[in-house]
This record gives structure tokens, C-alpha cells and sequence, in this order.
């Protein structure tokens, strides 16, 4: 059978590094390999451009492996003020739940009300009834004190008069990035990862390239384009001199706990008041796991090291799952795995507290470069949109902004999957997450590897695809990003390690000695970085 794969997604990462040193007229070349950098890649590669996306760790490395993975309008938004960011983040919703079906989910949110606390009843179903409207359905129903346990067992209720449900959306943010840079390769664009640019190219006060270095030799490339975008997000400023930085970012830490589902068996995402602070703070279910989160506070530390969460979130957080479930007793023993992401918040620079600061993105240029930053996981596809509109008029100066049609849809439709004895549930978690490529996955892997990893939702075929297809360098991408392993199973999913160091060895350029060197790269990062903070592993 004829592979339907294009020939940028199956070259080995020599190939790639080969074709990209020898390539002399991009079109675009995108620094940042997150969900904004994948968005306008995809949107790119949709406008016929030819696009080269480089990353100088891994793809969703950042903020894009480690959010909340709500895909929401932001309801707090209309309290504050923030109306249009708010429209545009339902708008921005509902067209990724009908072109992400599957990736993109509906999920139901509840809010608990109590006797003389804020928000009561009536204002919050009146912020609602606009947030609904900007959907253009109803999604929002008030419940009373006597039926509201049914919706949430186990919740507070002293108190209590009852509680709201409304409905916003999750994701898997990693997988939505690797759809999307996989969709742009098939479409022509390039894409690699661990190729940090150091530098950018000018002439005569033009930006006109950019200059990277692969991790593997440090051997310089010279790459040229006609327009270079920074979409790094928190690292934006790393490529400019002090003196030229036009936005001043403020680095925003946010983290999170996940705990087996039968400790903490939720059906709706709660929204709940922290009994500190009164932020609100969500406990939700996601890939058979129970997440509590996030915090919001100053990341200090430097970016170019793993974000891990702090003893005092650690706390936060408990205490938060402690005020709203009293009867639920988490310990120390109870937590999985734990993730910190830095956010790309701009700084307003009136020292508002970092739940306060808004959340719209920025773009600004200098000739040849256009820089973004800011903005939200839901809104990367409106991003991207006036990011190519920027870069179209650069490369077409005579054409207005109007006559540019950008109104792709942001998925290949994934159609005619192969008639396999899979269950339901696969062949949709497949289309999902591959689109269109799911067909040719199922069509080279055996059926027998359609099995979950353990209780996660991860198959093995998706491992091994992973590593086929999917730029795996180190091991920490194939468990950490590429699937969701080392995050949702104990351990970092090291019971399994044999099995997976099995597929390893058949499909990666992997000996012995590089293996125990990923596996000790590997613990180390998990320990560090997705364990309980250090006062709390013993």
C-alpha cells in the first residue's frame, strides 16, 4: 500500500537538518514550536507559503504542555471589564469544538453558591446569560440546595444554596500542537525541534533570517526568509537587546496536582473560591485523572530551566481541595504527578496581582520581524489569523488586508478510517488526535497495540507512531508531550519502561548506552519537575 504520509513527516532528523540548511528562499520562518508558533504554521502551510517552524527545546516544551487545558471564553473576563476578550474566546470556542471534534470537547462546569459569598445566584447567571449569548445558545442552568449534591457529590454544603452549571471545553494542549504541526507538514511546511536560533539576521536594519544552531552538532545554519515571526511567548524578549524590548513581559507561574479519579471522582469541572484568597481555582476531570488547579504567581526562576511547582502551591492547592471536599482527606500519598507551566502574560506595569493581569496577546514589529505574545490557549487560532494578515502584507504590499482570505478551517476533516475491529471509542480518540492521519496509523500498526498504556488513554500504537513520526529526541518527549504517560501514571509511568524501551530500540537510533542516559535524563526531569515538591517525596 502507498504511504498517504508527505516526505517532511517521514525523513529522519538528518534529512530534515540536510533539507533545511540547503532551503535559501522561505517564505516564513517561525521561531517558537508552542500553540501559537504550531497555529501559524498550520495557517501558513494552508496559504501556500513556504513555512519552516524551529524550536529550540521541544514541541510544546513550554506553557503549551502545562496549562490548565480549558479551552473557555473566560467568564471572569466580563466581570473585569475585558468584553471583547471574551467574545472573541466563545467565538474562538465553538469553532474549535466543530473543527476539533474530539481534540476539542464540551465539558461541564459547576460553580457552588453560599449564604453572604460572592458571586450570588442572579449576578452569576446574568454573566452567563451574555456569555451564552455570545455562543448563541443557552448552556447555563441554576440549581437548588436539594438537587445540587446529585450534580456534585461530596461537595460542601454547609452553607450552600445551591449552584450553577454552564459549559465551557478541555483539550489535551500537547496533542492539539502536534495535530497541528503534523497537518502544516503534510501540507509542505518543515518543522523541527531542539534547534535554537541564537540570532537574528540583518541587513541594513532588515531582518532577513535568523541564524540556529541543532543540539546534536552546535553547527551553525545561516537560514534566510522573507519575513521571521517570534512567536516564543515568555522567551520573546531573548532574542532582542535590552534597549529594544517594545513589551515587557511578566512571567506567570501556574500549577497543578493530579490525583487518581477514584480519590477525587469528579464529573464537572468545579470552579471554586480558594478560602485564602477567593481566586478561583478548578478541580476537574481529564484523561481518567483528576486535576486541581492553578495557581498564579510570580516565576522567578529562569526560563530556560523546567518550571516545578512550589511547597506553597503544593498547600494552595491541598487546601483548596480540603475547603471544598472535607470529606475527601487527600495526603501526600494520594498525588500522581504534579506539572508547572510560565504563562506569557504582558505587564501591564501597574503591579496588579497576577490573577489580575489581563490575558489579551500583543503583536509589534520591527522591519522583517513581527513578535507576539500574550493571549490564551483558546484564542491561537484568532492570533495566528492576524499574525499571517501581518505577514501577508509584507510579502504582498500591493494587496489590501481585505482581499486576504485566511478562513481556513482549523482541522483536516478525518474521513474513511479502515473498517478494523476497533471499538468506538478508539476510533474516535484516533481521529482526534491524528485527523486525517489516523487512517494511515491504523492502517500500519497492528491491531493488537490498540490497547490503553495502564488506565490512561494513551494507546501503544500511539507510542510507537510517536516515535516513528513525531521527532522523539529524548524520552521525555514520548512520555511527557507526544503522550501523557509520565503525567497521569505513577511514577511517570516507569512499570511500563521495558515495553517502552522495546519500541524504542525498533524504531529510534537508540543503543544501550543512550538508553540509560535517557532514562537518567528522564528521572531526573520527572522527580524534579512532576513529583511532590522535595520537602514532601519521603
Amino acid at each position: 500500500m502507498t504511504s498517504a504520509l508527505s516526505k517532511n513527516l517521514q525523513q529522519t532528523r538528518q534529512q530534515k537538518l540536510k533539507q533545511i540548511s540547503e532551503q535559501s528562499d522561505w517564505d516564513l520562518i517561525i521561531i517558537g514550536g508552542g500553540i501559537t508558533g504550531a497555529g501559524i504554521l498550520k495557517l501558513a502551510s494552508q496559504s501556500g507559503l513556504k513555512a519552516l517552524l524551529l524550536e529550540q527545546k521541544d514541541f510544546a516544551w513550554g506553557s503549551s504542555s502545562r496549562s490548565s487545558k480549558m479551552v473557555h471564553g473566560g467568564l471572569r473576563y466580563i466581570a473585569e471589564g475585558q468584553v471583547k476578550l471574551t467574545r472573541e474566546s466563545v467565538h474562538e470556542r465553538q469553532r474549535l469544538l466543530r473543527d476539533a471534534q474530539g481534540l476539542v470537547n464540551k465539558q461541564s462546569f459547576v460553580l457552588s453558591h453560599y449564604a453572604r459569598q460572592f458571586p450570588w445566584p442572579w449576578i452569576f447567571n446574568l454573566l452567563l446569560w451574555i456569555y451564552d449569548r455570545f455562543a448563541g445558545k443557552k448552556q447555563h442552568q441554576y440549581y437548588s440546595k436539594e438537587n445540587y449534591p446529585y450534580l456534585v457529590p461530596g461537595i460542601e454544603l454547609k452553607n450552600s444554596i445551591g449552584g450553577t452549571q454552564f459549559v465551557d471545553a478541555m483539550t489535551d494542549d500537547a496533542r492539539l500542537v502536534l495535530r497541528l504541526i503534523q497537518e502544516a507538514q503534510q501540507k509542505g511546511a518543515q518543522a523541527i525541534n531542539y534547534t535554537q536560533v541564537t540570532e537574528l539576521l540583518k541587513e541594513k536594519g532588515q531582518v532577513v533570517g535568523v541564524i540556529a544552531c541543532p543540539q546534536e552538532n552546535q553547527q551553525k545554519m545561516q537560514l534566510k526568509a522573507k519575513v521571521v515571526v517570534n512567536a516564543t511567548g515568555a522567551w520573546s524578549n531573548q532574542l532582542f537587546a535590552e534597549s529594544e524590548q517594545p513589551v515587557q513581559l511578566r512571567p506567570l507561574r501556574g500549577s497543578h496536582l493530579i490525583v487518581a479519579s477514584w480519590r477525587l471522582p469528579v464529573a464537572s469541572a468545579i470552579s471554586v473560591a480558594h478560602p485564602q484568597d477567593k481566586r478561583p481555582v478548578q478541580i476537574f476531570p481529564w484523561q481518567n485523572v483528576t486535576v486541581i488547579g492553578t495557581t498564579d504567581v510570580e516565576h522567578s526562576h529562569g526560563l530556560s530551566s523546567e518550571p516545578r511547582i512550589s511547597q506553597s502551591e503544593y498547600d494552595y492547592l491541598l487546601a483548596c481541595v480540603a475547603h471544598q471536599f472535607p470529606n475527601a482527606k487527600l495526603t501526600d500519598k494520594d498525588i500522581i504527578s504534579t506539572f508547572a507551566g510560565v504563562r506569557p502574560v504582558i505587564d501591564s506595569g501597574t503591579s496588579v496581582a497576577p490573577s489580575k493581569e489581563k490575558r489579551e496577546h500583543s503583536l509589534w514589529k520591527i522591519p522583517g520581524l513581527i513578535s507576539v505574545a500574550g493571549g490564551k490557549l483558546t484564542t491561537f487560532h484568532l492570533i495566528a489569523k492576524q499574525v499571517l494578515t501581518q505577514v501577508m502584507n509584507e510579502l504582498q504590499p500591493s494587496k489590501k488586508t481585505r482581499d486576504i482570505d485566511l478562513d481556513f478551517a482549523v482541522f483536516e476533516s478525518c474521513e474513511n478510517l479502515p473498517k478494523l475491529s476497533l471499538s468506538a471509542p478508539v476510533a474516535e480518540h484516533l481521529a482526534a488526535c491524528y485527523g486525517g492521519l489516523a487512517a494511515e496509523l491504523i492502517a500500519q500498526i497492528e491491531p493488537r497495540l490498540f490497547s490503553p498504556v495502564g488506565y490512561s488513554r494513551n494507546l501503544w500504537a500511539q507510542l510507537i507512531w510517536a516515535v516513528k513520526y513525531e521527532q522523539v529526541v529524548h524520552l521525555d518527549d514520548l512520555l511527557l508531550r507526544r503522550t501523557r504517560v509520565g503525567n497521569l501514571l505513577p511514577d511517570g509511568g516507569l512499570n511500563e519502561i521495558q515495553k517502552i524501551k522495546h519500541l524504542c530500540f525498533e524504531f529510534l537510533p537508540w543503543d544501550e548506552t543512550q538508553w540509560q542516559q535517557e532514562i537518567e535524563r528522564y528521572r531526573n526531569i520527572w522527580m524534579s519537575c512532576y513529583s511532590l515538591p522535595e520537602r514532601q517525596r519521603f
